[in-house]
């Protein structure tokens, strides 16, 4: 058979690229949305989030069309550098709503920082955004919020997750286990000079506080108990093999205890990645925007 003339080679990648480029063009994690709505485009509102009498900085990533759009809530761990923003857009490119706020006394939040605050801040922004909702405002779905949330946010994740039933998923990015690590902490990394040193970023809260905090609240802060409140709920914990901060090791309980508790859909992923997801971030916004598109909406 003769092989293709240049013309004809021409005439089937014009046939074949567009094929291929729509079905890019559609996926949320590497490309923008095919065809913007004028009349409801994507945007950005800038917001206060209130919390124990405070007003919590934050803003809204509005997704495309008029809704109303299932929303995330995204918990940043301590003290909040990785904000996973990127994720956050993503999501908003597959039909989230999401809202990211910095808790009281982080990042310019008004009141006092603690772990005990930071879990009452996710309630608080989950009622605020089921309020906006139920008010017609920002495009929102009160029935279809979720979470996500990163190290200390997963751990907030998942204690908030477990408390509110009516959040449709759950998503613990690398979610630390404060009890089994404070346990472990000397009383030298207690009282040290540096672990008593304000972290940058919260308002005057140390790393020292946090296990202080974390000892007088074990009952409180356990995860592994916590799992059995997700049966037959959806929930996604995604791991870094090479996690030196909250290693791997000390998240798979977590794991374990919620296959056990019969979490539905639930699936941990464990990615070539570190505390921060750093040198894969398409891979792991590849492993959590799919599986929120397929589950929390």
């Amino acid at each position: 058979m003769p092989s293709l003339t240049p013309f004809l080679k021409l005439m089937v990648l014009a046939l074949v690229l567009p094929i291929s480029t729509a079905s890019y063009a559609q996926d949320p994690v590497h490309s923008d949305p095919l065809e913007i709505d004028r009349t409801a485009p994507p945007g950005l509102v800038e917001l206060t989030v209130p919390s124990g009498g405070h007003d919590m900085v934050g803003h809204l990533y509005t997704a495309n069309g008029p809704g109303p759009h299932a929303t995330v809530v995204m918990l940043h761990g301590f003290p909040g550098n990785e904000k996973n923003l990127d994720l956050a857009q993503a999501l908003r490119r597959a039909g989230f709503n999401t809202l990211y706020f910095h808790y009281r006394g982080a990042w310019g939040s008004g009141g006092t920082y603690s772990a005990q605050h930071v879990i009452e801040d996710a309630h608080a922004a989950l009622a605020y955004v089921r309020a906006q909702g139920k008010a017609g405002k920002f495009r929102i779905d009160p029935a279809r919020i979720s979470l996500f949330g990163h190290s200390l946010g997963g751990f907030n994740a998942i204690i908030t997750g477990a408390d509110d039933k009516d959040v449709r998923c759950t998503v613990a990015a690398a979610p630390a286990d404060l009890v089994p690590f404070v346990k472990t902490a000397t009383s030298d990394v207690v009282s040290g000079t540096d672990a008593e040193a304000p972290v940058p970023g919260l308002d005057g809260y140390s790393f020292a506080d946090l296990v202080r905090e974390t000892k007088e609240n074990a009952a409180t802060f356990s995860l592994v108990p916590r799992m059995a409140a997700f049966g037959g709920r959806a929930l996604m914990i995604v791991s870094g093999d090479k996690d030196n901060v909250v290693p791997l090791e000390t998240q798979t309980p977590l794991a374990g205890a919620a296959r056990a508790a019969g979490a539905d859909p639930f699936v941990h992923a464990v990615l070539d990645a570190d505390h921060g997801f750093s040198w894969g971030r398409f891979k792991f916004m590849d492993t959590v925007v799919p599986w929120m598109q397929q589950n929390c909406q």
